[in-house]
């Protein structure tokens, strides 16, 4: 399957935000500073960017597969802000993928950015608000079609449990 497909396919994915079939058995649920979301039993959490406004917790966190051939991630601050720990690293990624849609007062880009040497690609979702100027990231770094076709429907369940909270 070309790249080209497996994009239209995480965008697809992305869209749908549902996981038929998925088992909350033994899962568990992180709470970061402005948010909550499920995670899947044997993930490790990452922490990431700490939050301004509770320094007991993060705006963002990467979650990874027992096996390290998948990760999620949030970025979830209580307003807008900047996910500067998925960052592009020009020496060593290339964008293979951007496309932006308006819908209502939301602002929402896929993108996928790309190993150069092919080892992985990380596909996102961001969504501003324009009306509560808030900003929310959800993506999955994958080391293949394989781990991501492996770890799809957990990441569709993982993604649809994001809850975000106000002050």
């Amino acid at each position: 399957m070309t790249e080209k497909i497996l994009i239209s396919l995480f965008c697809l994915t992305l869209l749908s935000g549902t996981a038929k079939g998925a088992n909350h058995t033994g899962n568990k649920t992180f709470r970061g500073a402005w948010f909550e979301v499920w995670i899947p039993s044997g993930f490790t959490v990452i922490p990431s960017i700490k939050s301004s406004d509770d320094v007991q917790r993060v705006d963002s966190a990467f979650f990874r597969s027992p096996d390290k051939l998948a990760e999620f991630y949030i970025f979830s601050p209580m307003w807008n802000g900047t996910p500067r720990d998925i960052a592009l690293n020009a020496a060593t990624e290339k964008i293979s993928f951007s496309e932006t849609r308006r819908t209502g007062n939301n602002t929402i880009t896929f993108y996928t950015i790309q190993a150069k040497n092919n080892t992985y690609s990380r596909s996102y979702q961001d969504t501003f608000s324009e009306l509560d100027n808030t900003r929310r990231v959800v993506g999955i770094k994958y080391s293949g079609k394989a781990a991501y076709d492996r770890y799809r429907k957990l990441y569709l369940t993982f993604k649809k449990s994001l809850r975000q909270f106000a002050d």
